[in-house]
This record gives C-alpha cells, structure tokens and sequence, in this order.
C-alpha cells in the first residue's frame, strides 16, 4: 500500500483513484449481471437528464481531437476552472465504451477540481484535486497543474493524499514530485460552448469525457 501511495502520481488520474479504491471496487464487480448492467446504464441516464446539451459520441469526439491536433483546442484555463464528473471513458483503441470503468467512477464520485489561485505569480499554474469518495469517507490528492502548447497539455502531480470522514482527516501523506516527463497529463481536445462538458485523452491513451458538475 505504501509503495502504491508513493507512485500514485505516475498514474493517470482515474487509474490512481481506482487503485487506492481497489477493495470496495471489487466487491461492486462481482455483482457484474444484467441488473447491474441496467443500473449502470440507468446512471448515466439520470446524469445526462441534468446537463441541456447532450454531450457528444465518441465518432465526434475523434473528429473534434483531429481538429485540435491540427489547430489547437483552443481552450483556456478560465474555462476549465471548477469541478468536473468523469462521464465515460473509452479504452485506447476500443470503439465501445468501458462501462464498467465508467461506471464505477460515476458511481464513486470521480471528481477533478481545477481552481484559480491569484496568489500565485505564474497564471498557467493552479491547484488541482483530484477525489473519490464511498459513503463518508473520500480520498483526495491536492498538488498542481499547468497547461502548456497549443491544444493544450494539462499536465499535473499531486504532493498530498488525504483520507477523511466528512471534514475530519483521518490520514495524511505527502508525495514526492516526480520529474517532469513522468508527470502524468491530459491532453484537451474540445469543450461545450456554455462549458457544460469537457473531453481530453491521458497519457495512456484513453478518451475521457467530463462533465461539469
């Protein structure tokens, strides 16, 4: 456990927050039936009834990431700043959607947090968060994250973990910072209009989508 702690930033972040969460995750995949099918296409149903503009297919996504590959995304920090859902994710070269993965992730409360700190000097810097939480317990790593290039790279680290109960924290640890290039990041590839979703590839090549809580 302590050597999983350590390495958690050299993971990509969904990857790290299901390690950490391996035991109550494998609980949930042995109920793997059609009821737990239906349930896990049930939650992402009543999540999308919430958002007014229904979030793209993977075809579009793909076509959007072209687009930014060749151009640029064109997004900026202001508009990713707040709290993002993981949606869906797809596994690098798999057309169908990993819902197992998904769903879990939805299920945990998957959630990035990108903020704005006018404290610090560099405005490509900021805090991120990164958590998952069961019942009242949620683990959260803090560190930070910068955008850079024309697409752009959203690459980031965390220096903290934390476990807590509600408001109380239970345990604490600090992580070193790797270097540079084992950093782990997201590519951005397009973002709604209204900033409702947000769509990037990690660095092991699976296609996220998020959502804007």
């Amino acid at each position: 456990m302590y050597r999983q702690v350590i390495n958690i930033s050299r993971f990509l972040l969904i990857d790290g927050a299901l390690v950490i969460a391996s035991i109550p995750l494998l609980l949930l995949l042995q109920c793997r039936n059609k009821k737990s099918t239906f349930f896990r296409n049930l939650n992402k149903e009543e999540i999308l009834e919430k958002t007014f503009t229904p979030p793209p297919e993977k075809e579009k996504l793909l076509e959007l990431e072209k687009l930014a590959d060749r151009q640029g995304s064109g997004i900026k920090f202001d508009l990713i700043v707040g709290d993002w859902k993981f949606l869906s994710v797809w596994k690098k070269n798999t057309d169908r959607e990993d819902y197992v993965f998904s769903s879990l992730l939805r299920v945990f409360s998957a959630n990035l947090e990108i903020k704005k700190d006018i404290s610090i000097e560099n405005p490509l810097k900021f805090p991120i968060i990164t958590s998952i939480q069961f019942g009242f317990l949620t683990i959260e790593f803090s560190g930070s994250g910068n955008l850079k290039g024309k697409q752009p790279l959203l690459s980031f680290f965390f220096n903290l973990i934390e476990f807590k109960s509600g408001s109380s924290i239970l345990f604490s640890r600090s992580l070193d910072e790797p270097k540079e290039k084992e950093k782990p990041f997201f590519a951005l590839i397009a973002i709604e209009e209204n900033g409702k979703w947000l769509s990037a590839r990690g660095p092991g090549n699976g296609l996220v989508l998020f959502l804007k809580d």
